[in-house]
């Protein structure tokens, strides 16, 4: 059988419920799906939905439990990036026998345990594939990566895909300027090295602050 196709809708307002918020929803399947009778793949492709004038999104996804999908227990992972909001992550299944073919996200139950599939690519694996080692593979410098082997430049996008602000002066509010032009996930320890929780808002892709109850200085790992 063919790949049931559900349509996934959602409504945002901002803190007063009223007003019609501003941002996006992001959806991506746990692993590859495979029909086993036609042999048919849908691949974990990300699906971006953009909240129009009135908060509301609607897009088409991949049902994950047709009787002929494999592997079973494949989610999508939501992450939704609200203006003004801190951004937030989970995991749903998508059932075929939606009613009239339609979900609506607020009714979906987050997944606690999905089913995530992961490929890695050693190394030594690339190594023996390339048949040279990574450090001695050249790479094209560019105006944001400069290193000029392959290994280096991994390393290098490593390097600027995380940030650490220490916050010296006790304070309930972080203010964080990162420069990672995206908004990354947020840790924070105190000076004990013990984690805190608080309120992030994404000012923009460089910068976010984290509030918090009570006064404390420590640090922020971001990435």
């Amino acid at each position: 059988m063919a790949f049931t196709q559900i349509t996934v809708s959602g409504t945002y307002y901002q803190t007063d419920g009223v007003t019609p918020a501003s941002g996006e929803v992001l959806f991506v399947a746990s692993t590859t799906m495979q029909d086993s009778v036609t042999n048919a793949i849908v691949a974990p492709t990300r699906v971006t939905a953009t909240l129009n004038g009135v908060g509301t999104f609607s897009v088409s996804l991949t049902a994950t439990d047709d009787s002929t999908t494999e592997p079973t227990g494949v989610t999508y992972e939501v992450t939704e990036r609200i203006v003004g909001s801190a951004e937030n992550k989970y995991n749903i299944e998508v059932p075929e026998n939606s009613p009239l073919g339609a979900l609506n996200l607020a009714d979906i139950a987050p997944v606690v345990a999905p089913v995530t599939g992961y490929s890695y690519a050693t190394q030594s694996y690339v190594d023996s594939k390339v048949g040279a080692s990574a450090d001695s593979v050249g790479f094209t410098a560019t105006a944001e990566i400069l290193s000029t082997n392959v290994q280096d430049a991994i390393e290098e996008v490593r390097s600027k895909s995380k940030y650490t602000h220490t916050q010296e002066s006790p304070a309930t509010t972080w203010s964080i300027t990162h420069n990672l032009r995206f908004r990354p996930n947020v840790t924070v320890v105190d000076t004990g090295d013990t984690v805190c929780i608080g309120d992030v808002d994404y000012t923009s892709d460089n910068a976010l602050t984290v509030t918090f109850a009570q006064s404390f200085g420590g640090k922020a790992y971001l990435s």
